[in-house]
């Protein structure tokens, strides 16, 4: 949907079909539309007696027409008993939309769209709510992957994640290349681990990741499952705890391997990465404000000894542990 408004065009929403399975793309534009068109969609009936007939009470000066039902006497406006009936700021609802399918978190959004954090928060939940009334098999497949009950994604998505596991799995295994120097196909491996050849023939050696962006990273044999647990959106503690390595390690990891994503084109797969990860941000964030107790990383490969030890809030008298 194209911005039609001068208010709409000092804002450049993100696609929002990028993150979506293909088959919900007219369910995501149907929301939005309604979104958009929502605070001027003229009323069918009364919504306190169901009356199909009311007149327009020009009396009053609102941001809205204001109607009064001539069965009942009561009056209304298009937004009555409508799950936004109390927010402002109309004409951006349609483009917060946008943000929330598009899978921005809030803080960004609200950054984006130059209005206050709080805002954005509380439009989730009308959100929610039309979405889940109106767009039912929208709302079930967006709110599982928001709310992290289900983490698979897209099938253009999850074809472009496998692509990446393969071509990364097939890099680590090959057996054989041919030599840059002789011309010899048969140059042998000299490392289990990692993609090293010697040619004999010339006795010059080659490494697949020479000039990667993996060139300098260790321990490959925890590459795939650290793209793995990318593709799920964990958060770097989950990461720490998957591989065992310490957290700059981990940063240093995620940041290199979100860049190939990015080289190798699959765009839309480090946003997805982007929101899932922003998500487990946010549920561990929720889980210690209700004063829940995480488990924490003991060192790392190269100091397993090492402990860091957590304290909960004294307010909180109910613990509890779980993964972050």
């Amino acid at each position: 949907m194209k911005n039609s408004s001068s208010t709409s065009d000092a804002h450049t929403p993100p696609d929002y079909h990028i993150c979506l399975p293909v088959e919900l793309h007219g369910q995501a534009e149907a929301f939005i539309r309604y979104l958009h068109d929502l605070p001027n969609t003229s009323p069918v009936e009364c919504p306190k007696c169901g009356h199909p007939r009311f007149r327009l009470d020009a009396s009053l000066s609102l941001r809205l027409p204001f109607y009064r039902c001539v069965a009942c006497d009561k009056g209304f406006n298009c937004l009555t008993k409508n799950p936004f009936k109390n927010y402002g700021l109309m004409h951006l609802w349609w483009i917060y939309g946008q943000y929330l399918l598009a899978g921005w978190p809030t803080p960004t959004i609200a950054i984006a769209m130059g209005i206050s954090p709080s805002t954005t928060w509380r439009w989730i939940k009308p959100c929610r709510a039309v979405m889940a009334k109106e767009f039912p098999a929208l709302y079930r497949w967006w709110s599982a992957r928001q709310d992290r009950t289900n983490l698979e994604p897209p099938a253009h998505i999850a074809i472009q994640a496998q692509a990446f596991l393969s071509g990364l799995e097939q890099l680590l295994t090959i057996q054989q290349v041919a030599c840059l120097k002789c011309g010899s196909p048969h140059m042998q491996r000299i490392d289990e681990r990692r993609p090293d050849f010697r040619c004999y023939g010339c006795w010059s050696t080659r490494s697949l990741l020479h000039g990667t962006l993996l060139s300098r990273l260790g321990y490959p044999d925890l590459w795939l499952g650290f793209v793995q647990g990318l593709i799920n959106g964990e958060s770097v503690v989950d990461l720490q705890r998957r591989t065992g390595l310490c957290g700059a390690a981990c940063k240093r990891w995620q940041v290199r391997f979100l860049q190939m994503f990015e080289q190798q084109g699959y765009t839309e797969l480090a946003k997805w990465i982007t929101w899932l990860r922003s998500r487990r941000v946010k549920e561990v964030n929720d889980f210690v404000r209700d004063g829940g107790a995480l488990i924490v990383v003991a060192g790392s490969r190269h100091n397993p000894e090492s402990k860091r030890h957590l304290t909960v809030p004294p307010k909180y008298s109910r613990r509890r542990s779980s993964d972050s």
